[in-house]
C-alpha cells in the first residue's frame, strides 16, 4: 500500500473516530444558537488578538485579562463548553498522531547553525 493510500485510510479513521464524531455534534448544535456561536467568534477573536500581540513582542496583560473573562463566560454554557471540550479531545487526538508520525521518521527541525 502506498504512502497516500494510507494518509486516506488515516483520515477516513478520524472522521469515524468518537473524538471527530463528538466534536462534529457540537459544533453542529453551536451553529443552531446564533448568541453562543457569537460568543466562540468572540472568544476565538480575542485568542487570535492575544496570540498577535504576543507574536509582536507588545504587552498582552490587558487583552490576557480579557480573554480569561471571556473564557469564563464561556464556559459556564454548557452548549459552549462542551464544544470546547470536545474540540481539544479531537485536537489532542490530531497531536499525539502528528507525534506519532514525526517520531515514526525521525523527523526533526535543526535549527542551530552547522
Amino acid at each position: 500500500m502506498n504512502v497516500y493510500d494510507l494518509a486516506h485510510q488515516l483520515a477516513r479513521s478520524l472522521n469515524e473516530s468518537q473524538e471527530y464524531l463528538e466534536y462534529k455534534k457540537a459544533k453542529e448544535t453551536i451553529k443552531q444558537d446564533p448568541q453562543v456561536e457569537k460568543m466562540l467568534k468572540d472568544l476565538r477573536a480575542k485568542q487570535i488578538e492575544v496570540q498577535a500581540l504576543s507574536i509582536s513582542g507588545k504587552p498582552i496583560a490587558e487583552a490576557q485579562k480579557s480573554l480569561e473573562n471571556l473564557y469564563n463566560i464561556a464556559v459556564n454554557n454548557s452548549l459552549l463548553r462542551q464544544y470546547l471540550e470536545a474540540e481539544e479531545r479531537f485536537a489532542v487526538l490530531f497531536t499525539d498522531i502528528q507525534n506519532i508520525i514525526i517520531k515514526g521518521i525521525e523527523f526533526d527541525i535543526d535549527t542551530e547553525d552547522k
